[in-house]
């Protein structure tokens, strides 16, 4: 009987080898496969998120006291917001800093959703008026939607003589720095409008900062001040009972809405409005803002909600977040290029 020729001990070696390189191989195969399995189930889907969103209370934060245009429009839309989505919407007024407190803490907040921002244009003006931010708008901050758009008045103390911008800037030359105006805080659109309005007009007037549109217009009416460049929801109360005194507004044309003549009939190519929108931290999920933009843009359908605005002075303005960032990019550089005009230095 012939015997089985036997093979020589580096080849069983190979072998052996071999079938354990295989082996291992298989086992990183199947065990790559069990973590790409258990990433699937432990962080859902865009789509998922979207489904499960909100499951907890929503925070909306407001960077100006209650009664301004940014706080009258979030407790707007956080009310509508709470019908449809069935969790409290909850609004938290942090003034301060024209807003960049409530900005700040926006921007560092986790992106889930849960913490939002409701903010007029400062957002797009805060950089060239405030020389340390803590935030970066375009890298901190994301855009889920326009809310409103808003006129301004340029409101004065009825007890001056001054019934018309022209007489403005005759008794703001004839009395350098005895005038003053108020604004929501620096670093705020009134502010950096009324800072144009000088620089266009040759006029020396103080600046006395508040914390918000509402404290901003009061301090008109009792003589505090001796004008505002105020958000017309947030002055149209004083201005009916004739507390203080619209003299002009900073459309661009005249509005049948408020019969103001624009103060561009006066300064030429003068012009500011103001728009209300909601963001988010970056890196908030595509889904949820989404979720979220679809929701105002429902909301900003209805026929109450529409109602409400009007009568308040306010124009419903829904986008999408990619054409809000657009807006906010075309802000900045807008303002960059108005500060430098105005010779605006950034405040430390």
């Amino acid at each position: 009987m012939s015997e089985t020729p036997r093979r020589p001990f580096a080849a069983i070696s190979t072998d052996i080898e071999r079938h354990r390189v295989g082996t291992g191989w298989r086992r990183i195969v199947r065990m790559t496969a069990l973590l790409c399995w258990a990433a699937v189930f432990a962080f859902p889907s865009p789509v998922v998120l979207a489904q499960d969103y909100p499951s907890r209370p929503i925070k909306l934060l407001v960077g100006y006291a209650p009664g301004g245009g940014s706080d009258l429009i979030a407790r707007l839309v956080a009310r509508q917001l709470q019908l449809r989505l069935g969790q409290a919407v909850v609004v938290e007024n942090r003034p301060g800093a024209g807003g960049n407190i409530a900005t700040d803490l926006v921007a560092k907040a986790t992106p889930d959703g849960y913490t939002l921002l409701v903010t007029p244009n400062t957002i797009a003006m805060a950089p060239f008026l405030h020389a340390k931010l803590p935030f970066d708008v375009v890298r901190d901050l994301t855009g889920v939607g326009m809310i409103a758009n808003s006129s301004v008045a340029l409101v004065v103390d009825p007890k001056l003589p001054i019934h018309t911008v022209g007489d403005l800037i005759r008794l703001a030359k004839t009395t350098p720095g005895g005038l003053s105006y108020s604004t929501p805080g620096i670093g705020t659109p009134q502010h950096l409008a009324m800072e144009l309005f000088k620089s266009a007009t040759g006029t020396h007037i103080v600046h006395i900062p508040y914390k918000g549109g509402a404290p901003a217009v009061v301090a008109v009416r009792t003589g505090e001040v001796s004008m505002s460049l105020a958000a017309i929801p947030s002055s149209k109360a004083l201005t009916d009972a004739g507390q203080i005194r619209a003299i002009a507004t900073g459309d661009a044309q005249r509005k049948a809405a408020n019969g103001l003549p624009p103060i561009g009939e006066t300064v030429r190519g003068y012009e500011m409005t103001l728009w209300f929108g909601m963001m988010a931290p970056a890196g908030t999920p595509e889904a949820v803002v989404g979720r979220l933009n679809r929701e105002l843009a429902e909301i900003l359908k209805t026929g109450e909600v529409i109602e409400q605005m009007e009568k308040q002075g306010y124009s419903p303005a829904a986008d999408l977040p990619s054409q809000m960032n657009a807006q906010i990019r075309a802000d900045l550089e807008k303002w960059k290029v108005a500060s430098r005009q105005a010779g605006i230095k950034p405040e430390q």
